[in-house]
């Protein structure tokens, strides 16, 4: 209750608002998703789940969520269960009392079909079609069995369906081997809603990526890569040998691309600018009658000979054309839950289009002494979901690419009509629908348009789409549309769908190691807290778009990046001028003398904002600690930056916190005390208005 001092009326407290599951609810997903409605001048938020409506039995509870979501990391029991929130100020001051109770039931299905030890995959699948007519329902594997898919797999994936509901894989243990088709993913599952896939260990055979010994380097010609190199060893496959990478069609039709391995640092790259290696199958030349297959290479036109020595270990991916371990698109609480993968041809986990997907207590991992790469891509790969996914207590060592990529696609625009109506190109990443809102870039420039635009109507005209919108687009802004129907995609004035950017995503207390980003984001109101990002080759934490090649983007915003440990981040090429936390707005900038394309950093965008970056430790940043570019109202606080080398991975100036193009930044409480290292700026300022620096 609240007293009124003047008067001593008693007013009832306004208490938080409960969302979903609903009062009284029964689901069968046992790791749910718990939503509430914001609370007025909430910092964050407590919750409780006990088995009683008093509370005296609390059975799961998480402190200081500032984000209205909750996913628990370990199953609920089965049964009735309540649940409860409470709302705090940035202080940890209580702002409300506890909120009203909801109450919800975790059922079991009442159908389960069994998968019998050595199944083929034919009888996986029927079994699979036999629990998808009788839903819900449970598939289980046989406890700690071993399945072989083997034979000629049709598609990209082992297993792939759509439609279903209510649906619980539980592979209790067991083991996947995906033979002689390296190409070919897992599963797929399209347009679904409620599916948990937990207790899988999967692996292929041979595996989709090759390792091989650098034993001899050729540097006569500064201009050309000329190696030799010997295939290396593999333990518990067909082959003794890691897949040839000469006169093998499955493996050199997926082809990708190549690079270095720092084999003293699991998982990692080795310590170069480069994260990649510009080879292909034409490059390969097999040298004769050696025991164990030998090769040069040699590419004309390489300069990145120079990064090679004898003794080093060169990776090649092959994920052109391939599957994922986990694809889903159009999917709603989609469950990834203790599965273990030991490769990939290409990700793990990958939803394109849903909706609150969860990734607890996977792993990505190296299976033995033998192995230097899991999977070839992402770790958690989300494009335009409306809520994010929640990755708790996960590993991803190894991975070929980002560990977490959550992103939307430019929109391009193929004509103007009116200010209020715009013609868009008609493909996958054409997502929006009435009532979205979306925002306008123009890549030139850095330019991002405002207001915010709300659809009226989309529909089909001549092949496009054309989205009617409002409020109108102000006539001075209207006019500057020139770069639209090119050619050359990256030049288009793009549009970005706001409304499905994986808000309220969470990436909680997992570990990263990989090549490429630990995480880049662009999104809103998520927490990326207590992780460990351990020598990925470029930021540990990344929020930027990516303009020159992808048009991944866009900007990000209410986010907290919190007591992460990060160390040896960002020592590739990405990470030069940048932080081992890295916050831009990228434009497309023309290089060279074929008009290329690079990304360089906005003049004009302030459109990150309310970004806290709090208690985190940087230990050896490569060459500044954190990067803030076009931000405002941003808080850098109480981080901790250490060093145990005596330099920098990257030259150049060193700086341990860089602001440029900011406004409103506050900055205190950060600790350079342990950070050693000499030359080192430990305040860099550009460009920046209404900065707070605190001691």
């Amino acid at each position: 209750m609240i007293i009124c001092c003047c008067c001593n009326n008693i007013f009832a407290q306004t208490l938080p608002v409960l969302s979903a599951p609903l009062n009284n609810s029964t689901g069968y997903v046992r790791n749910p998703t718990f939503t509430w409605q914001t609370y007025a001048n909430a910092y964050s938020y407590d919750i409780q789940l006990a088995t009683d409506a008093g509370f005296s039995n609390i059975i799961v509870e998480r402190n200081n969520l500032n984000i209205t979501r909750f996913v628990p990391v370990s199953q609920l029991p089965v049964g009735k269960m309540y649940w409860r929130i409470k709302a705090k100020d940035e202080a940890g001051t209580d702002l409300s009392g506890w909120s009203g109770v909801f109450n919800y039931t975790v059922a079991i299905p009442p159908k389960t079909f069994t998968i019998p030890p050595g199944a083929d995959l034919k009888a996986i699948k029927d079994t699979l079609k036999k629990a998808i007519m009788n839903t819900p329902a449970t598939i289980a594997f046989s406890a700690d069995a071993v399945y072989e898919l083997d034979g000629n797999i049709t598609g990209l994936f082992a297993i792939d369906t759509a439609n279903i509901n209510d649906l619980i894989i539980e592979g209790n243990n067991a083991s996947i081997i995906i033979k002689n088709n390296p190409h070919v993913g897992f599963m797929r599952i399209l347009n679904s809603n409620r599916i948990t896939v937990r207790r899988l260990k999967v692996d292929w055979d041979p595996l989709p990526q090759s390792l091989l010994d650098v034993i001899s380097v050729n540097n006569a010609d500064s201009n050309t890569l000329n190696v030799n190199v010997r295939l290396r060893k593999v333990k518990g496959k067909m082959s003794p040998w890691y897949p040839a990478i000469y006169d093998n069609p499955g493996f050199t039709d997926h082809w990708s691309w190549a690079y270095l391995l720092d084999t003293a640092d699991a998982g990692s790259l080795k310590k170069i600018d480069i994260n990649t290696v510009g080879i292909s199958p034409a490059d390969i030349t097999p040298i004769a009658c050696k025991e164990r297959p030998e090769y040069n290479i040699y590419h004309a036109g390489s300069k990145a000979g120079k990064y090679f020595a004898v003794g080093d270990v060169l990776a090649i991916a092959a994920r052109d054309n391939v599957g994922s371990l986990m694809s889903t698109r159009n999917c709603i609480d989609f469950v990834c839950d203790s599965i273990v993968n030991y490769s990939s041809p290409i990700g793990c986990y990958y939803s394109f289009d849903g909706s609150d997907m969860k990734v607890l207590n996977c792993r990505s991992e190296l299976k033995d002494e033998t192995r230097f790469v899991s999977a070839n891509a992402d770790g958690v790969h989300c494009r335009a979901n409306t809520i994010g996914p929640w990755v708790e207590n996960s590993s991803f060592v190894g991975n070929a690419d980002d560990g977490v990529a959550l992103y939307n696609k430019g929109i391009i625009i193929k004509s103007k009509i009116s200010s209020t109506a715009l013609l868009v190109t008609s493909n996958e990443f054409m997502n929006l629908k009435k009532g979205h809102i979306f925002r306008i870039f123009t890549p030139k420039t850095g330019k991002i348009m405002s207001p915010n635009f709300t659809v009226d109507t989309v529909y089909l005209q001549s092949g496009s789409y054309r989205v009617q919108f409002s409020p109108a687009i102000p006539a001075n802004d209207y006019d500057s549309l020139v770069d639209y129907g090119l050619a050359d995609l990256q030049q288009n004035v793009q549009l970005y769908n706001t409304s499905q950017r994986n808000d309220r995503f969470m990436i909680s207390n997992s570990r990263f190691t990989v090549r490429a980003r630990g995480a880049i984001i662009r999104s809103a109101r998520g927490m990326v807290e207590a992780n460990q990002f351990y020598s990925c080759s470029s930021a540990g934490v990344a929020l930027y778009n990516e303009a020159e090649l992808w048009y991944n983007g866009l900007y990000s915003r209410d986010l907290w990046i919190m007591n992460n440990d990060i160390r040896n981040c960002a020592f590739d090429l990405l990470g030069a001028d940048a932080g081992a936390i890295n916050v831009r707005i990228n434009k497309i900038d023309s290089v060279g003398p074929n008009n290329l394309y690079e990304d360089k950093m906005s003049p004009v965008s302030f459109d990150h904002g309310n970004i806290r970056i709090t208690g985190n430790t940087i230990r050896n940043f490569a060459q500044h600690g954190i990067s803030l570019f076009n931000a405002a109202n941003c808080v850098i606080k109480n981080n901790v930056f250490i060093s145990d080398m005596p330099g920098y991975f990257r030259s150049g100036s060193h700086y341990g916190i860089y602001i440029n193009t900011t406004y409103g930044t506050n900055l205190s409480g950060n600790n350079f005390a342990g950070d050693t290292r000499a030359s080192m700026t430990q305040l860099h300022r550009i460009n920046d208005t209404g900065t707070t620096v605190g001691p």
